[in-house]
């Protein structure tokens, strides 16, 4: 009997071991998520500070050392941080190769009364204008290329302007017809991509374009002088000119150019076209340091500029502090016109309280609605300088006794300095892929992670264990 039930046993002895196998085997591998993952983890610090194969002393020692390289790479990102939002990042360089005159518009050249002229109407273009001359054709009826436009100065005219309704948003405006006169439609220019449609000089465009320096594309406007009764008793008048890019509304003259009783003013012109490398086109404003035209943020204006943001902030500002915006700002239909009564300046509504603000962070008044709005360079951006001379006309004795101006004349002659120019561009000294590359160097030098490491985590907290179930 005993023989038999050794035998019994040893029949079931195989079937109890394998049994306990199969009970001990899945805790060896079921340990739990934070043995399974410091198991197979390729971040070793994480195993020596919370894996049970070293000491308690030896874990210090690495919990140590873990800390001084958090410290470290924290203050390293915080550096490379600063790199990123400093204002300087962003920077201009002058292209190594030149492009032709062609390739910009010829400037919009603008003719506004001088500051101060006290004269209570408005200025007339056959007051002042006898003949203008382009492309060796000359005209005695000066408002075939001369649009009048109205300004801060009151009604001025502009030769080259972009049409009103292209700059503007006609569909919210109600005044652009009294802002521009300006009509004549875009020719092979594409000013929302900042570029010119076709490169051939030989094809017709608007803006129009200078193509060579023979001197048929050179503006001459001859003003004459001529005495007006109501100037009696006021200073003989003068007129300024200035030049901008065709698409800048020129709402109010920048750095303009006096043109003097009998005499000869010449503007020679240097163009400047800003472009942005193309990899910043995937970048925000903040980052590149400009706004491009599919980023355009402006409610009243369809092409972006800095001047035309600067001009819809003074607009929206002074809506703000008077209730109302004054004949020279485009207005939408919930804008109200200030009554003639009232007698608004525009910069009236920079009180003492903005002066003062302005003297303590040191901004330029002739700055502020460009702070105020963050008016953001072009990302494609037109820019003229003008370097003028001035040659004086020489009258007759008879003239100088009279003591008077009158049939006297001034002539405005506006060209390009030089055929060609060297375009400027925008570019980024530091970037956000810098920042990213410099982060991912320096968790990897500091602490050994990877983008593994992170998806190891993922992995064995998550995937594998929802797998598992």
């Amino acid at each position: 009997m005993k023989t038999v039930d050794k035998i019994i046993l040893q029949q079931k002895s195989p079937d109890i071991k394998g049994a306990g196998r199969r009970t001990t085997e899945p805790s060896n591998h079921d340990d739990g998520i934070l043995k399974d993952y410091l198991r197979h983890s390729s971040f070793p610090i994480v195993r020596y500070v919370l894996g049970s194969d070293l000491r308690v002393t030896l874990k210090v020692f690495w919990l140590v050392v873990v800390v001084c390289l958090v410290g470290l790479f924290g203050f390293t990102v915080v550096v490379n941080y600063e790199r990123l939002q400093d204002p300087s990042n962003v920077y201009l360089v002058e292209a190594e190769k030149a492009l032709p005159m062609w390739s910009v518009p010829f400037p919009a050249v603008t003719l506004c009364p001088r500051k101060g002229r006290c004269v209570s109407e408005s200025l007339q273009l056959e007051q002042f204008c006898e003949t203008i001359c382009w492309q060796d054709v000359c005209w005695n009826e000066c408002d075939k290329l001369l649009d009048a436009v109205r300004t801060e100065r009151g009604i001025c005219y502009t030769f080259n302007a972009v049409a009103g309704e292209r700059i503007f948003k006609a569909n919210n405006l109600i005044n652009v017809k009294e802002l521009s006169n300006a009509s004549r439609p875009t020719e092979n220019w594409d000013f929302l991509r900042g570029l010119q449609i076709i490169t051939s000089v030989l094809v017709k465009q608007y803006p129009r374009a200078a193509q060579d320096m023979s001197g048929r594309y050179r503006l001459k406007i001859t003003l004459s002088n001529e005495q007006n009764e109501t100037l009696s008793d006021c200073v003989s008048p003068s007129l300024e000119a200035f030049v901008h890019s065709p698409i800048d509304f020129p709402y109010k003259p920048v750095h303009p150019t006096a043109i003097p009783f009998s005499s000869v003013v010449q503007l020679r012109v240097f163009p400047k076209l800003v472009r942005s490398q193309r990899y910043l086109r995937y970048f925000t404003a903040p980052t590149t340091g400009c706004i491009s035209q599919v980023q355009n943020p402006l409610k009243l204006f369809s092409i972006y500029t800095q001047s035309n943001c600067e001009m819809e902030c003074h607009t929206q500002y002074f809506l703000d502090k008077r209730g109302c915006v004054l004949d020279h700002m485009p207005r939408s239909h919930t804008m109200n016109l200030c009554n003639s009564t009232t007698n608004y300046r525009p910069y009236d509504v920079l009180d003492k309280i903005v002066g003062g603000q302005l003297r303590e962070q040191n901004i330029p008044r002739s700055q502020f609605f460009q702070r105020l709005c963050n008016c953001l360079p072009a990302c494609v951006d037109f820019r003229y300088r003008a370097e003028s001379s001035t040659y004086t006309v020489a009258v007759e004795p008879w003239t100088m006794e009279l003591n008077s101006t009158e049939g006297l004349s001034s002539e405005l002659v506006v060209e390009f300095a030089e055929d060609h120019f060297y375009p400027l561009v925008r570019s980024v000294r530091y970037s956000v892929l810098d920042f990213v590359g410099d982060f991912g160097g320096l968790i990897a030098l500091f602490l050994g992670i990877s983008i593994v490491s992170l998806v190891e985590v993922f992995f064995f907290c998550f995937l594998k264990p929802a797998v598992v179930r």
